[in-house]
Order: C-alpha cells, then sequence, then structure tokens
C-alpha cells in the first residue's frame, strides 16, 4: 500500500491506492490533484461513458451559476458540502468577487481534498474556512468550530450540493439529511444541488459504472429525477424545478440537450415564514 503525508501537508498517511470520487472528478476536468489509482477508474468509466467528463464540466458550470444566482438573491454566506477538488475557479473567489463581505465554509470529509482546500485558503482568513467532516453528520458541520466562526445560522444560508448527494445511498437516508439542513438553517436560505441520473444512460450501463466504482471502494446511486425531487424533502424547490443539469438557467441560448444529460440540477428554498394575522 503507497502511501503519502508530508508533501500532501497531512496529519495522517493517505492511501494512494484508494481512489477517491473527487480526485476521479478532477481528472476528468483536467486537474492535477489526482493519483494513479484515480486515472484507472476515470479510464474504465470514461471507456463505458465516453462523455462522461461533460457531465462533470456542466456540474461545475452550474455550481458557478447558482453562485452567482445566490448572490442575486442577497445570500451573503455559503456552505459548500462535499466540495471535491477546484480545478476551475474556487466557490470563495467567486462569491467574494461579487461580495467581498461574503463568507464561506467548505466540508468535505476527504484528507487531500482537505489538504488543497487548506492551501487555497489563507492563513488567518476572517471569510473563509475548510471543515473535515462528513456531510451526513449535520450537526457535527453546523457546530463545527471553523462554521461558528464564519456563518450566523441566525441568518440565510446558500448551501451548495453539486455531484454530491449520489454519493449517499438509500440506506444511509439522505433525505434525513437534507431535511436536517432545512430544519437547522434560517428561513431565507437556498439549496443548489446536481445529481447523477442514469435514465439516458438505461439500466445496464448505470449499473455498469455503479459497479465500476462499486469495485474501487466508491459509493454513487444513479437517481431519476422525480427520485432526486423526493430526496430535497421540505426544500421546496424553485419554479423551474429539477432540470438536466445543463439545462439549469444557461448563460446562452445553446444548452445541451436534455436527452444526453447524466444529470439534474435543482435550486431549493427554504421559504420566509410569513406571520399568522390574529
Amino acid at each position: 500500500m503507497a502511501t503519502q503525508r508530508g508533501a500532501l501537508g497531512l496529519d495522517a498517511p493517505v492511501d494512494l491506492d484508494a481512489p477517491s470520487l473527487a480526485r476521479i472528478y478532477d481528472y476528468l476536468l483536467g486537474g492535477g490533484h489526482n493519483f494513479a489509482a484515480d486515472r484507472v477508474v476515470a479510464d474504465k468509466i470514461t471507456a463505458l461513458v465516453p462523455g462522461y467528463g461533460v457531465f462533470i464540466r456542466e456540474n461545475n458550470t452550474f455550481r458557478r451559476r447558482a453562485v452567482l444566482h445566490m448572490l442575486a438573491a442577497g445570500i451573503e454566506q455559503f456552505l459548500d458540502v462535499g466540495t471535491g477538488v477546484f480545478s476551475t475557479r474556487p466557490l470563495h473567489h467567486l462569491a467574494q468577487a461579487g461580495n467581498p463581505d461574503a463568507h464561506v465554509v467548505y466540508v468535505d470529509r476527504d484528507p487531500v481534498v482537505v489538504a488543497g482546500l487548506n492551501l487555497l485558503v489563507e492563513q488567518g482568513d476572517a471569510r473563509t474556512g475548510v471543515v473535515e467532516a462528513d456531510l451526513r453528520h449535520v450537526d457535527e458541520v453546523l457546530d463545527h468550530a471553523v462554521t461558528a466562526r464564519l456563518l450566523d445560522l441566525s441568518r440565510p444560508v446558500g448551501v451548495v450540493a453539486g455531484a454530491v448527494l449520489h454519493c449517499l445511498p438509500d440506506a444511509d437516508d439522505p433525505t434525513a439529511a437534507v431535511a436536517r439542513y432545512y430544519e437547522r438553517l434560517a428561513p431565507g436560505s437556498l439549496l443548489a444541488a446536481s445529481h447523477a441520473d442514469g435514465t439516458t444512460l438505461g439500466l445496464e450501463l448505470a449499473a455498469a459504472i455503479e459497479d465500476c466504482l462499486a469495485e474501487a471502494g466508491i459509493t454513487l446511486v444513479h437517481r431519476s429525477e422525480q427520485r432526486f425531487a423526493d430526496l430535497l424533502g421540505p426544500w421546496q424547490p424553485h419554479p423551474d424545478g429539477v432540470v438536466p443539469v445543463g439545462w439549469w438557467r444557461p448563460d446562452s441560448l445553446t444548452a445541451p440537450r436534455p436527452e444526453r444529460s447524466l444529470g439534474d440540477a435543482v435550486m431549493a428554498g427554504r421559504r420566509l415564514q410569513v406571520p399568522e394575522q390574529v
């Protein structure tokens, strides 16, 4: 088992032979924060679906558009859960370019990802921080010292969950975790999420991708548009609803054909409470 620690600035050794979905995505995006084991699995996936990297790029552009929408809606603090490796502009650069006072907390459970994020965030940054935690452990995430320092949970928060909820199997009850964020966050909060959808691939090919990742110790569950919508629980989708990820408020009139999309995206909100009339 090959391990590495010091060069990555990690407190504990990392098994370089254990692939990570975040690093697989990084490789598919042309990034350099990946290992040989990640590349092997990525190449197997693209052999099955040559255009799989397009889905990952669409997710990245969706995250960017979603953050810009949140800024326009007045969101000033962001929680990016299951952040992964940034091969393009980091979320805090984007958010703070739009609002210099925006606060951002990154959350990921992969120590290599966390080490990379810590390199992106300047020491002593009063606006940006990193939490090593599993997004399913909602109270651990929201009660963490970094989160408590940077985010005021009595005010709306923009939660970004790009291409990560499909890593949660049904047995882990991802709907309960998503609902817990709803319960803990203030009215006016927004959730931007994207999710792998196997409808276009067909059952056999979608299962082949899931099996390929499972052999590497990685969980990925394709969910249909309706199953993804159900996973949102109490969050109320915006009027455009759950749509193919490339079709969520595209920058141009030339959006990908929905039948070719490998995933869906949504913006949902925690509605403002209206006082009862006496």
